[in-house]
């Protein structure tokens, strides 16, 4: 993983009027912690930090902090925690922790699903059910994800962890029984349920003439 850059600069202030004004002025306030050195509050630009986690790594990215007047304080981290808005499509606050870049670490790789599975021709659904998996490497030698081939999927059959093919020097930590991707049966609709949904639409309408009258 190429170890992007991030500016940011000291942010002294902790009044809740203060943090508002910094999202406001485009920043994001964030915290910079680890390694037992004191925890540093920060702000980083938005723009700056969007363009880092829409890129390899997304939200688990390993990156180089660069303090603006505090040379002494920044240093090799990772996006350890990410605060969104509820409700809107927006960034509250964010979490570095500082890395050793010598020192195998813990974070997340996004999995990517190769080709069209077989089964799908024959009526079945992809069922993915895991996105992404813990692995633990050195900072640089985290992937930017890990590619699976569902392509020879037929229906009712299943892709887990343990398929993964990871680099040498990356562990795959999530159990190898947890299942990626499966491809599911087509619905068959019995004569019973036929029948069931018929006589449901049938009492729908006689409710709704009695009611008219």
């Amino acid at each position: 993983m190429e170890l992007q850059t991030i500016k940011a600069s000291l942010r002294p202030a902790r009044k809740k009027s203060d943090i508002r004004r910094q999202r406001a002025q485009g920043l994001i306030p964030t915290v910079l912690y680890g390694l037992g050195r004191e925890p540093v509050s920060l702000a980083v630009p938005y723009p700056d930090f969007l363009k880092v986690t829409h890129s390899a790594g997304g939200e688990h990215a390993v990156v180089q902090i660069e303090v603006e007047g505090g040379a002494d304080m920044g240093g090799p981290a990772m996006i350890k925690a990410v605060q969104h808005h509820p409700f809107k499509d927006f960034i509250l606050h964010a979490d570095f922790q500082r890395i050793n870049l010598d020192e195998e670490i813990h974070t997340y790789v996004s999995i990517n699903l190769v080709g069209k599975p077989k089964g799908l021709q024959d009526g079945g659904v992809l069922d993915t059910q895991l996105r992404e998996v813990e692995v633990a490497c050195l900072a640089l030698d985290v992937p930017d994800q890990l590619d699976i081939d569902i392509s020879g999927l037929e229906v009712g059959e299943s892709l887990h962890v343990g398929d993964l093919a990871a680099p040498p020097t990356v562990r795959v930590i999530t159990e190898a029984d947890r299942t990626i991707a499966t491809v599911l049966a087509p619905r068959v609709v019995t004569e019973e349920e036929e029948a069931a949904e018929g006589e449901e639409e049938a009492a729908e309408e006689e409710g709704e003439e009695e009611g008219e009258g």
